[in-house]
């Protein structure tokens, strides 16, 4: 059936062994059909999906989409959790991230979903560090997966790896040396 990794999703969720393969099977299908392109990831990542009815995917996707997410099914994917989150708690993740002045939030979360387990704290912790560095922020924070995946100690090591070596510090740069990790001989 396609899935990689079925020790990990039954560690996860043993209930997994009582479904039939008929039941696994149209729980595949219907996701496909729902424009999920790979299912058995998404399911693999969140055992749980087994347990949601199709009304409530399809409820998910149509209040993502009325929220102004171009690609839900890409978002789902990429972060199953998100059909645990309540209309509530998307609308105040997108409210705090307007608020703080992110132009497209929605872009944003597509962009890397994991923005909804960042804390607001965490998040203008994160604002402040990269003016500090003098970056402006919101276009730091078009570097998503660098922005919410780097931890804030970082950011001073990273100033002072771009300090040293004259480096004119922008997002892209900035996550070239953190990827490459060419900061941490600053930690």
């Amino acid at each position: 059936r396609g899935f990689a990794n079925p020790h990990k999703m039954i560690t996860s969720l043993p209930s997994v062994l009582g479904l039939s393969f008929e039941n696994i099977d149209e729980k595949i299908q219907g996701l496909t059909a729902r424009g999920f392109a790979n299912p058995q990831k998404m399911i693999t990542s969140l055992p749980a999906v087994f347990g949601l009815s199709f009304e409530n995917i399809d409820e998910k996707i149509r209040g993502l989409t009325a929220r102004g997410f171009t690609n839900p099914q890409k978002m789902i994917t990429s972060l199953p959790a998100v059909l645990s989150l309540s209309f509530e708690n998307i609308d105040e993740k997108i409210q705090g991230l307007t608020a703080r002045g992110f132009a497209n939030p929605q872009k944003m979360i597509t962009s890397l979903p994991a923005v909804f387990g960042l804390s607001f704290d965490n998040i203008d912790r994160k604002i402040r560090c990269a003016r500090r560095l003098g970056i402006d922020v919101y276009t730091y924070a078009a570097y998503t997966p660098v922005f919410c995946s780097m931890s804030v100690k970082n950011y001073v090591p990273i100033a002072r790896y771009c300090r040293d070596h004259d480096v004119v510090v922008s997002p892209g740069r900035v996550g070239t040396i953190y990827s490459k990790g060419l900061y941490r001989q600053y930690l």
